[in-house]
C-alpha cells in the first residue's frame, strides 16, 4: 500500500490562492444584496455580507470587501444620486473581483457601486407593484370609503421616538380650538427588511376593533429612495388598498410618491399635514354650528329689543292718556267743587266718593294694558325657551347620529356602523339589532 501524500493547510490554501488569482482575477459586475455593510468608521474600511435570494431564500452568500478609498467614493455617489448612504438592505450592482487569502479566505474586493441600478430597480419594482394591483382592481378601493365628518379615534402606526410621530401629537393634542381627539399608538419599524411585515401586523391588529376606530394614520419622518422602498411593497400596498378602515398616510417624501400613498384614502407630504387634515374635519363641522347659534342668539336678542320697544311705546301712550284723563278729571273736579260748595255737606261727601271710584277706575284701565303687554312678553320668552335645543333634550327626546349624521327614518340607517344618541345630559353609543319602519297609514 503506497503511503499517502499530506499536504500542509497553508500549502493548499496557497495553491486555492494561486488559481484563483490565476483565472478569477477578472473584474467583473455582480447583482447581490447587501445584508449586512459591516462598516467600521475608524478604519474605513466595509466588509458587507452579500446574498442572493430566490423565493425568500439565501442560494449564494459571500463576504465582500470595500477598503476606506473606495467606500468614501461609494458612499458619496449614493448620497448624491438616492439622497442617503449606502446601507443594509440594499439590492446594488457591483464591480469586482474575487480574492483568497489564505487566513481571511475568499471575498469579493469591491472597487465600485452603481446607485443608478439601484435606483431603476426601485422604480421597476414600484412600476410593477402599481400595474398589479390596478390589475386587481383593488388600486383606489381605500380611496372610496367614506370618512366620518368627525373622525374622533385615529389608529397610529409609527415608531414613538420619531421627530414625524411628535410633530403630529404638538398639533392633535394642541390646538387652540380645543378640539378632543382620541389617538393610539401600534409601533413599528418604518424602514428596513423587518418594516413590511410589522406594519402588516400591526394593520392586522388594527383592524380586528376596526369598530373602534375612525381611521388609520401611518406615520413617518422623511428620508430617501431606499428607506421609502418598504412602501412600494406589493403586499404593504394591496393591504392598505382593501384595508376597510381609511389609511391617512404622513410619509414625510414630497418628491415621489409611494405606491402605499397613492392607493391610500389620502396621502400627506408630512405628518404635521395629517393633523391640520383632521382639525380641519372638526372646522368643518364646528363652524355652521357656531353661525347657526349665533342666529339665534341674535334673533333672541332681535325678539327682547322689538318687545322691549313695543312695552316702551305702549307705556308712553297709557302714561299720556293718564295724564289726559289726569288733566280732564282734574278739571271736572275743579267744576265739582265749584258746584259742592252750593250742595250741602252730604252732596259734597257723595262727590267725594263719585271721584275716588273715578280715579280708581281710570287707574285700572290704565293697567290692563300694560298688565296684558307684560303676559304677552311672558309668553313670548316662554316659547323662546321651549324652543331651545337644551330644553327640548331636556323632556326627553333625544337626537340620534350615525357618521355624524342626523337620523330621521329608518331607511338611513346603515347596520353596521353604530349610533350615537345625544341626550340632555351624556351620549349613548349603540349598535342596530332591529329596526322597523312606520306604518304608511299612521
Amino acid at each position: 500500500m503506497s503511503e499517502k501524500k499530506i499536504f500542509s493547510l497553508s500549502s493548499l490554501s496557497r495553491s486555492i490562492e494561486k488559481v484563483i488569482h490565476t483565472h478569477c482575477n477578472k473584474i467583473v459586475w455582480i447583482k447581490a444584496e447587501i445584508v449586512k455593510l459591516n462598516h467600521y468608521p475608524k478604519s474605513g474600511h466595509c466588509y458587507p455580507t452579500l446574498v442572493e435570494k430566490k423565493n425568500g431564500k439565501v442560494i449564494a452568500e459571500m463576504r465582500g470587501n470595500i477598503w476606506a478609498s473606495h467606500f468614501e467614493k461609494i458612499n458619496t455617489k449614493f448620497k448624491a444620486v438616492l439622497k442617503e448612504e449606502i446601507k443594509n438592505d440594499m439590492t446594488v450592482v457591483i464591480q469586482g473581483a474575487v480574492t483568497y487569502h489564505p487566513t481571511h479566505g475568499l471575498a469579493l474586493n469591491i472597487i465600485d457601486i452603481d446607485p443608478e441600478y439601484t435606483l431603476g430597480e426601485l422604480a421597476r419594482e414600484k412600476a410593477e407593484t402599481i400595474e398589479r394591483l390596478k390589475a386587481e382592481n383593488i388600486f383606489a378601493e381605500n380611496q372610496n370609503l367614506s370618512l366620518p365628518d368627525l373622525p374622533k379615534t385615529i389608529a397610529v402606526i409609527s415608531v414613538e421616538t420619531s421627530k414625524g410621530y411628535q410633530d403630529f401629537l404638538d398639533v392633535i393634542d394642541k390646538n387652540p380650538w380645543g378640539y378632543k381627539f382620541h389617538h393610539l399608538l401600534f409601533p413599528a419599524i418604518l424602514q428596513g427588511e423587518r418594516s413590511v411585515k410589522m406594519i402588516l401586523e400591526q394593520l392586522e391588529n388594527i383592524r380586528k376593533y376596526q369598530e373602534t376606530f375612525d381611521a388609520v394614520a401611518i406615520i413617518r419622518g422623511g428620508g430617501g429612495e431606499i428607506g421609502l422602498s418598504s412602501f412600494d411593497n406589493y403586499l404593504l400596498a394591496k393591504r392598505i388598498a382593501t384595508f376597510p378602515l381609511p389609511v391617512l398616510t404622513g410619509i414625510g417624501h414630497a418628491s415621489n410618491e409611494t405606491v402605499s400613498e397613492l392607493v391610500s384614502y389620502q396621502g400627506f407630504i408630512t405628518p404635521t399635514k395629517i393633523a391640520e387634515f383632521l382639525l380641519q374635519k372638526y372646522h368643518d363641522f364646528a363652524m355652521p354650528l357656531k353661525e347657526a347659534e349665533q342666529k339665534i342668539q341674535n334673533h333672541t336678542a332681535w325678539l327682547f329689543k322689538d318687545k322691549k320697544n313695543n312695552l316702551k311705546e305702549t307705556a308712553r301712550l297709557f302714561s299720556s292718556f293718564i295724564q289726559r284723563s289726569l288733566d280732564h278729571s282734574k278739571a271736572e273736579l275743579n267744576q265739582y267743587v265749584f258746584q259742592l260748595k252750593n250742595f250741602s255737606r252730604v252732596t259734597i261727601e257723595e262727590q267725594k266718593i263719585n271721584l275716588l271710584q273715578t280715579q280708581k277706575g281710570i287707574a285700572a284701565l290704565a293697567q290692563k294694558p300694560i298688565t296684558e303687554e307684560r303676559r304677552n312678553l311672558k309668553f313670548t320668552q316662554e316659547k323662546i325657551n321651549m324652543l331651545s335645543p337644551e330644553n327640548i333634550l331636556k323632556r326627553g327626546f333625544s337626537i340620534t347620529r350615525q357618521n355624524g349624521k342626523i337620523i330621521r327614518n329608518t331607511e338611513e340607517l346603515e347596520p353596521e356602523i353604530l349610533l350615537e344618541t345625544q341626550l340632555y345630559s351624556g351620549k349613548i353609543i349603540s349598535r342596530i339589532e332591529r329596526s322597523t319602519k312606520k306604518p304608511e297609514n299612521d
